[in-house]
């Protein structure tokens, strides 16, 4: 069993912003590996579509507590289905790499991402694989990181969406069919 969890805001204001780029990829792998609708399940305060990859029963969250509360969510999930850390994968958005560029880890800090600081604080390590997802902040000189992760993504970024989309699918596939470490040594990024 897989947990793949991707990081953002329930409300419809945030569907569209830099900070909801977890929950479109992983509304964008549901829809390409043809996962049932979401539903919300209360007792992990998220919204859960379960399918297969292969023989892989693949659990797809979108944790409904607010970015910051993360932790939450994934610690409720994590403790109910009890998988190994290494069969959980956060998705989430990150200022710190060129919008585009995609990044899968093994394991390592918040950089300043209060949900992924939230999810380290509940799991108690650091240690958990993370695809991240880059949206830079070439705007960082006028906007401060906070106000720009809540704004949308600009036309020209939401007509890349689909082709970055595209490329976290296949490495969310390659992470489930192959490995963290296979998948990693398989990136180009």
């Amino acid at each position: 069993m897989k947990l793949i969890l991707g990081l953002g805001n329930p409300e419809e204001k945030y569907f569209r912003t830099r900070h909801n780029f977890g929950f479109r990829a992983v509304d964008f792998f549901a829809e390409e590996n043809n996962f049932p609708e979401f539903r919300f399940e209360k007792k992990f305060r998220a919204e859960i579509s379960e399918g297969k990859i292969g023989n892989e029963k693949v659990f797809l969250v979108k944790p409904q507590t607010f970015m910051n509360l993360s932790g939450e969510s994934a610690r409720a999930l994590l403790d109910f289905y009890k998988p190994l850390l290494a069969n959980f994968l956060a998705i989430y958005d990150d200022v710190d790499l060129p919008f585009g560029k995609i990044r899968i880890r093994e394991h390592g800090g918040s950089g300043g991402h209060r949900g992924v600081k939230n999810l380290i604080a509940h799991f108690g390590t650091e240690n958990f694989p993370r695809l991240r997802l880059g949206i830079g902040n070439e705007l960082l000189d006028v906007m401060p990181t906070e106000e720009f992760v809540l704004n949308k993504f600009s036309k020209d970024e939401e007509k890349a969406l689909p082709e970055i989309l595209e490329k976290a699918t296949k490495t969310v596939e390659d992470f489930l069919t192959n490995g963290l470490e296979t998948t990693m040594n398989n990136s180009d990024n």
